[in-house]
C-alpha cells in the first residue's frame, strides 16, 4: 500500500510539471524593481519560443522628506536641507528578451525602452524656497535575467542591468544658485544607473 501511495505522488507530481511546461504565448506579470523601489506591471507576449516582447508601466514609490527628517544632496554646498517629496512620477516601456542558449533556457538577455517623467517638490529649509526638479524623456535600459520562461501557470524572473535615464533641471522661485546646483548635479553623477528587478507572472 506504501509503494502505491509513492508510485501515485510520483505520477501525480509528473503530471503537474507536464501541464506547467505547456507553452504560453502570452503572461500577465507585476513587478517590483530596486535600489530605488519601483513597482508596475507588464504584458508579455511570445515573439518566437525564444524571444519576448514586454510592455510595461511603472511607478516608483515616493519619499518624503519633513524638518525631523530633511532631504540632503550628495554635495550639499548650500548647506541647507530640504522638506518636500521625491522620487514622483511614472513611465512606460518596450523590453525585448532573447534566450540564447537551447540547454539553458531560463537564462536571457534584454534590451529596453521608453519614456519616463521623474521629478519633486522642495522646500529649503534655510532659505525657504521651493525647488521643482522635473526629468523627462526618453530612457533606455539592458541587462541580463533568469527565469520568466514562457509556460502556462505561474512564472517567476530576476533581471539585474543598467539604466540610462534623461537628465534633471531644478527650478526655484528663489535666487540661491548653490542650491540649485546642488539638486541638479545630485541627478547626474552617474550615466547608468544599477537596476535590479523581480516579476511573477501567470502565463497562458
Amino acid at each position: 500500500m506504501k509503494k502505491l501511495h509513492i508510485i501515485l505522488l510520483f505520477v501525480g507530481g509528473f503530471s503537474f510539471a507536464a501541464i506547467a511546461q505547456d507553452y504560453a504565448e502570452n503572461s500577465f506579470g507585476i513587478y517590483t524593481s530596486g535600489p530605488a523601489q519601483a513597482f508596475g506591471i507588464q504584458w508579455n507576449h511570445q515573439i518566437t519560443e525564444k524571444t519576448t516582447l514586454s510592455a510595461q508601466y511603472g511607478q516608483p514609490v515616493e519619499q518624503s522628506w519633513d524638518a525631523t527628517d530633511p532631504y540632503y544632496p550628495t554635495d550639499d554646498n548650500s548647506g541647507q536641507g530640504y522638506t518636500g517629496t521625491t522620487f514622483q512620477g511614472s513611465w512606460t516601456g518596450v523590453v525585448l528578451n532573447h534566450r540564447p542558449f537551447e540547454s539553458f533556457d531560463a537564462f536571457r538577455v534584454y534590451v529596453g525602452a521608453g519614456v519616463v517623467r521623474l521629478g519633486g517638490n522642495l522646500e529649503g529649509l534655510d532659505d525657504g524656497h521651493r525647488y521643482f526638479i522635473n526629468g523627462h524623456g526618453p530612457f533606455q535600459s539592458m541587462g541580463v535575467g533568469y527565469g520568466l520562461k514562457p509556460v502556462k501557470g505561474f512564472q517567476w524572473g530576476i533581471d539585474v542591468g543598467l539604466l540610462r535615464v534623461p537628465g534633471f533641471t531644478t527650478q526655484t522661485d528663489g535666487d540661491n544658485a548653490a542650491a540649485v546646483m546642488d539638486l541638479t548635479i545630485v541627478n547626474h553623477e552617474l550615466p547608468f544607473f544599477p537596476n535590479a528587478q523581480i516579476t511573477v507572472a501567470w502565463g497562458f
